[in-house]
């Protein structure tokens, strides 16, 4: 196929190396001629927009590849049968998948996600290796034991007397607004959000600090009088890394409204207790005498959100609900293999274990589930040559419903919460926030339940924030003096005050140190709502902890699986029955505001106990 073709079919707005370089990309994919390609463009802009006089454009050509996509999906799900006949169209599809024999790109079986060939019958498979990292001599005892406890003095291990409890479960989210287009950034929203999140802080400061506008004002120009400023944490160049930062380095952005989005230099000598990080927004009180330096002379501390409250009518439903029992949240984050064998011994031992013994009432997994920086490597070097039967296995999707799928259906508990992580290899949507993954695909049952990632929801009276974005990993502050020397408390700090998961920006630029692309403009979505959670759990490739930071309880429950293969961890949390002694209680109003009644914190970190566990 020529560019003469691709131009005469689509007009001179194909007339660009990157769309003709597309279109004979999707030609390849697909196994279509250019006159085949035109005729799906002609029935995507009517059926999808109406417009057959649509331009073609990158962006567009990305939504054929999908309704193509879509389209093939469709007709194989209709026709099972003549699944057996279909290739993959790629630059590989000259050689099929054959088990035991050798590849010399086996990348192959990534390229297959691309073409998307629909759901079909996958069977269940556990691969078996010579070297696996899984030591069948190693002795059984060492799994399940307790790592680390927080209450175990107080709270004691229950063993669960009722199962399927009515437990309640809501989201406080809109799943909606995660599905938003990825690779689509604009600079405009981007800078929006990032003043946007500025101007919202500088009005709580001013109800906190009872501060009319007239103090505050740009802390940029030079003045002889002390003002009060809202603005952003940043590096003194835009090329320092957060390994770089120092307090000599620091500088302050401001907003478009308040300092036309200028940067000050930052004197914080009187400043101690605190530390600051790249994107931290911060008040402060201060004088610019040179024109040149903010000097600090107060550091006003961003009030934290409060939590949420029940009456003590719908605390005892909460209490009828679970009975004499403890409520049991078991929480694991993945990877669920090594990073080189597809080998998910501990994930089934795990499921056993907690069929078994456990018997939880929530589970909460979370992604990585297959990690797709391992997968490369683990194709290529123990999965073409294990003799393995591998035609059924069409998509990376099929990897998933082959591997995973079958154990997870296993777990005999009623209600598991998953959410995605940016190295799920069946995830479509990379960057954070992450929209939820799609069970039906997978082949879930309706027990499961897909969240966005970050997520806030309750189940029953606690409401939690879970996140996997690695923010223990990537925010790297800088300390005063007399700052708190424990450095998971301060990012714990950090993070309640901010009212955000990930408040680092811009993330980690060296690609060893990212975990995660980051879309800013959506990072709206990552923030808290009106209440601060009772629960945060944000895995991290730290060592597992949980901690509590300001009543609020932090669970790190660490990896299933090692990189390696060994035992990893996981959290089982048990929370006592609600009754009203155990809560404080606070003066609360109808909605109408015409009536003072008693409502009762939920105070999750003293009613709660949280064991970690090895796998």
């Amino acid at each position: 196929m020529t560019d003469a073709q691709f131009i005469g079919m689509f007009g001179e707005t194909a007339n660009d190396p990157k769309i003709i370089g597309k279109c004979s990309h999707l030609c390849s994919l697909f196994n279509l001629t250019a006159q085949e390609l035109f005729s799906n463009w002609e029935a995507y802009t009517f059926k999808q927009h109406n417009d057959t006089n649509m331009k073609i454009s990158l962006e567009n050509l990305e939504y054929l590849q999908t309704y193509i996509q879509d389209r093939l999906t469709l007709e194989n799900a209709e026709a099972p049968s003549s699944r057996q006949n279909l290739k993959l169209n790629n630059k590989h599809s000259s050689s099929k998948f054959k088990p035991g024999a050798s590849h010399s790109n086996s990348n192959s079986f990534l390229d297959a996600n691309d073409s998307l060939l629909g759901s079909h019958q996958t069977k269940k498979r556990k691969l078996k290796h010579s070297s696996s990292p899984v030591k069948e001599s190693q002795d059984q005892a060492e799994s399940n034991q307790i790592l680390e406890s927080v209450h175990a003095e107080t709270i004691p291990d229950k063993d669960t007397t009722v199962l399927n409890k009515n437990i309640k479960i809501i989201a406080n989210f809109n799943p909606k607004k995660y599905k938003y287009r990825t690779m689509n950034l604009k600079l405009l929203e981007i800078a929006d959000y990032l003043d946007e999140k500025i101007d919202n802080i500088s009005q709580i400061v001013a109800d906190k600090y009872n501060l009319e506008e007239a103090q505050f004002a740009d802390p940029t120009r030079q003045s002889q009088s002390e003002i009060y400023t809202v603005g952003r944490i940043v590096p003194d160049s835009p090329l320092a890394s957060s390994s770089e930062l120092n307090l000599d380095s620091l500088f302050l952005e401001t907003s478009r409204s308040n300092g036309f989005g200028c940067r000050v230099h930052l004197d914080l000598s009187n400043v101690s207790k605190t530390s600051f990080f790249s994107g931290q927004i911060v008040a402060f009180r201060g004088i610019n005498v040179t024109g040149d330096t903010f000097k600090v002379i107060e550091n006003l501390k961003i009030p934290y959100l409060g939590s949420i409250s029940y009456t003590s009518e719908e605390i005892q439903n909460f209490a009828n609900i679970i009975g004499d029992d403890n409520l049991k949240v078991v929480v694991t984050s993945g990877p669920y293999h090594s990073k080189k064998f597809l080998d998910f011994t501990h994930l089934e031992n795990f499921v056993h274990h907690i069929n078994a013994v456990v018997k939880p009432d929530v589970v909460i997994m979370l992604g990585p589930f297959i990690d797709i920086q391992a997968v490369p490597n683990i194709l290529s070097k123990s999965f073409f040559n294990t003799g393995e039967d591998i035609d059924d296995l069409k998509s990376l999707d099929d990897l998933f419903m082959s591997f995973v799928s079958p154990i997870l259906n296993d777990i005999k508990c009623q209600r598991v919460i998953l959410l995605p992580h940016g190295s799920d290899v069946t995830h479509p949507h990379t960057p954070y926030p992450q929209a939820p993954f799609n069970r039906k695909s997978l082949s879930l049952p309706k027990t499961f339940k897909c969240f966005p990632n970050p997520s806030l929801f309750n189940i029953n009276e606690l409401s939690f924030g879970v996140s996997t974005a690695d923010i223990f990993k990537d925010l790297k502050d800088v300390t005063t003096k007399d700052a708190n020397s424990n450095r998971i408390e301060r990012i714990v700090e950090h993070v309640i005050q901010q009212r955000q998961f990930y408040p680092v920006n811009p993330p980690p630029d060296a690609p060893e140190e990212r975990s995660f692309q980051l879309d800013t403009s959506y990072l709206g979505l990552s923030e808290f709502n009106d209440e601060m959670p009772d629960i945060l759990i944000i895995p991290s490739v730290v060592k597992s902890f949980v901690k509590v930071v300001k009543s609020v309880l932090v669970i790190n429950p660490g990896s299933l699986v090692r990189p390696d293969g060994s035992r990893g961890s996981y959290a089982l949390m048990q929370v006592k029955c609600p009754d009203i002694s155990d809560m404080n209680k606070i003066a609360g109003s109808t909605e109408d505001e015409e009536e003072v009644t008693e409502v009762y914190l939920a105070t999750a970190w003293k009613r709660a106990r949280v064991d970690i566990f090895s796998t």
